[in-house]
């Protein structure tokens, strides 16, 4: 990466940025120790199987993804409420905020939350989600993003799923989505990686570190205080009159 243009660099973080944008989104929960596992019946048959069943869903999804940015990026970055609307409706069954919460804090800490603490914690993380996806829809230009390979342990259920961006402007890049599978048999993304880093990865230190030295209430404030201003700014000349208080705004 040394020897890249500085502009040539730039729109690679922003080609991930954009990729991120679209992922990292919130989902229902399903933590480590309630992976579902697949008694060993016929275990080639039932790789064989649930990787086609990721395949087909995943490939959907993302061309999805890719025809609502390549055609109503100009609409959603002046209507926060029509994008939110995408988002929900498209992408939030296909990600688990509450076990990238729970990564990002570690599993002994979040499990010595208390209901109410955990679900504070997976809002705020889901809502920093969200946030990341309106940061990243204004670096979009153009990129397609398709399933490269898919790869699953059924028995364990878990897998990850390479995604290869293609932009007009650069060579490709490859992204992969950690996969788990839930109670009700449904494959959802945990985490990304990127260049062999994953989210969590980068940002785990930190959600941890606030919470040991300012404790609990100080990191889910923290995370909502970055989010309402950014989302306030977001709406503040954008927003029909008729659509105030609807999420984002």
């Amino acid at each position: 990466m040394k020897n890249i243009l500085p502009q040539t660099r730039t729109l690679i973080d922003a080609s991930i940025a954009v990729f991120l944008s679209v992922w990292l989104i919130s989902m229902p929960s399903v933590a480590d120790d309630q992976v579902i596992k697949t008694p060993v019946v016929d275990k080639v048959l039932e790789e064989k199987q649930q990787k086609a069943l990721v395949q087909d869903q995943f490939a959907a999804l993302l061309a999805n993804i890719t025809e609502q940015l390549s055609t109503g990026q100009a609409v959603y970055l002046n209507d926060p409420v029509a994008y939110y609307d995408f988002l929900v409706t498209s992408v939030v069954n296909h990600w688990d905020s509450a076990s990238t919460s729970r990564a990002l804090l570690g599993k002994q800490a979040f499990l010595g939350l208390d209901q109410a603490q955990r679900n504070a914690m997976i809002n705020a993380v889901e809502q920093t989600l969200i946030r990341y996806a309106y940061e990243g829809l204004e670096n979009y230009s153009g990129q397609v993003f398709n399933v490269a390979d898919v790869v699953v342990n059924a028995n364990a259920g878990r897998g990850w799923v390479q995604v290869v961006m293609e932009s007009p402007l650069l060579p490709d890049i490859n992204l992969d989505l950690l996969i788990k599978r839930n109670p009700q048999g449904q494959w959802r993304a945990v985490d990304v990686r990127v260049k062999g880093i994953t989210y969590v990865k980068i940002k785990k230190y930190q959600y941890r570190d606030l919470l040991k030295k300012q404790g609990f209430n100080a990191l889910v404030q923290s995370l909502a205080d970055k989010n309402q201003s950014h989302f306030m700014a977001l709406c503040k000349n954008l927003m029909d009159p008729k659509q105030v208080g609807r999420k984002p705004c």
